[in-house]
């Protein structure tokens, strides 16, 4: 009765709050839908039109896309630089073949059935399978990764078919990881598991397949755009302080949160630069010694949001997913009190941020660590009743 008492109140919650936040964003972004997407399409056509070299000018690639999409804006995009390396763009030349709404529509469909698909990998049960993809699908941060048109779906994919791979089929799943360095604020935690995992095919796999598509995106754009590209990341300018300014400190990670509490510059870093080594160290902690798969990949995917120097609301997808693994763990394996509430607090966190415009979400972080935590207290305990079974009734 407990069990399904839990997924009563679970599917109650996810649904009240799931389709209250679609209908939050369907209205808020209801003049300028896909507006991620539109930076995507631009640099796509920057290609196929002859005009790359406007990829990394972010002022002149702003006014590009804004003339480009004046039809569909109800008035000009602020400030929207490219900022991915070139070979994220290789990965998205295919879908220059559309048109601009069902290149968008395309994108997102596939990237949300590779992450409902790789969500199998670790929740095997048909019907909880059923429930996996729906609390994915109701999340907050998947609306907003819909109603802005970003890559998150993909991003997650990723991880999860990777991990989920890595044992069985290494060089796969090592490959697919590889294909995440599109991203690398996000990619932070992966070498960290390999590593720890003594993944070491699957580590050389990532390695090799990352290597093949920055020589396939030279091959293709030439070498000047990772020149470009480079200079943006490392080099000061006026470029990266506006969009600090309008994205960055928008975004919710420990950098963010410490300059709103009025933290300097230096110190925003390395309160940052702890938290990359906080997720790495409980990261490391879960792929090193035993522990359910699940459980350690779903302190990953948190472990990632908390390190990323950059994170925006829509990247919150992962956290999301981690709360659906944990759940789906705790349902199967016995729910103990506050498993269920720490998972629902985590899936929901997207709708008190950015802490920018809601104070409440500088908590976000914080609880981002007890959900960590949690999960890993759960592990250990796990993992400590199997060995004693097995101590006591050895094969």
């Amino acid at each position: 009765m407990s069990r399904r008492r839990d997924l009563v109140a679970v599917a109650a919650f996810c649904g009240l709050f799931g389709l209250a936040a679609w209908a939050l964003y369907l209205h808020f972004f209801a003049g300028a839908l896909g507006e991620g997407w539109m930076v995507y399409d631009n640099a796509v056509r920057s290609y196929f039109e002859g005009t790359l070299p406007l990829l990394y000018d972010g002022v002149r690639s702003t006014a590009q896309l804004n003339t480009r999409f004046a039809a569909w804006l109800p008035q000009p995009l602020p400030l929207h630089p490219w900022l991915y390396p070139p070979h994220y763009l290789v990965l998205l030349l295919p879908f220059g073949l559309l048109p601009f709404a069902a290149a968008g529509v395309l994108f997102l469909v596939l990237g949300f059935g590779g992450m409902a698909a790789a969500g199998g990998l670790f929740v095997r049960d048909g019907g909880a399978r059923g429930l996996f993809a729906g609390a994915l699908l109701l999340c907050p941060a998947s609306a907003l990764t819909v109603c802005i048109g970003q890559n998150s779906f993909l991003t997650c994919a990723l991880l999860l078919a990777g991990f989920g791979l890595v044992e069985r089929r290494p060089v796969l799943g090592g490959a697919l990881l590889g294909c995440l360095t599109y991203k690398p604020q996000l990619w932070l935690m992966v070498p960290v598991a390999l590593v720890a995992g003594r993944q070491w095919r699957a580590a050389a796999a990532a390695v090799a397949a990352a290597l093949a598509l920055s020589l396939l995106s030279v091959a293709t754009f030439g070498v000047e755009a990772w020149r470009d590209w480079i200079a943006l990341m490392t080099e000061p300018s006026t470029l990266y302080d506006q969009w600090s300014a309008i994205a960055r400190l928008n975004g919710q990670s420990i950098y963010a949160n410490a300059i709103l509490l009025g933290a300097s510059v230096p110190t925003a870093n390395l309160a940052q630069a702890a938290a990359v080594l906080v997720s790495a160290g409980c990261v490391w902690r879960c792929y090193r010694r035993p522990m359910p798969r699940d459980l350690g990949l779903a302190v990953l995917l948190a472990a990632t949001m908390l390190a990323a120097p950059h994170v925006i609301n829509y990247d919150a997808v992962l956290l999301g997913t981690a709360a659906a693994l944990f759940f789906h763990h705790a349902y199967h394996h016995g729910s103990r009190p506050g498993d269920t509430a720490i998972a629902l607090l985590a899936w929901a966190s997207p709708l008190a941020n950015p802490p920018s415009v809601f104070p409440v979400g500088l908590l976000t972080p914080p609880l981002i660590i007890l959900f960590m935590a949690w999960v890993m207290a759960r592990g250990r305990h796990e993992t400590a009743r199997i060995a004693a079974g097995s101590v006591l009734n050895p094969a």
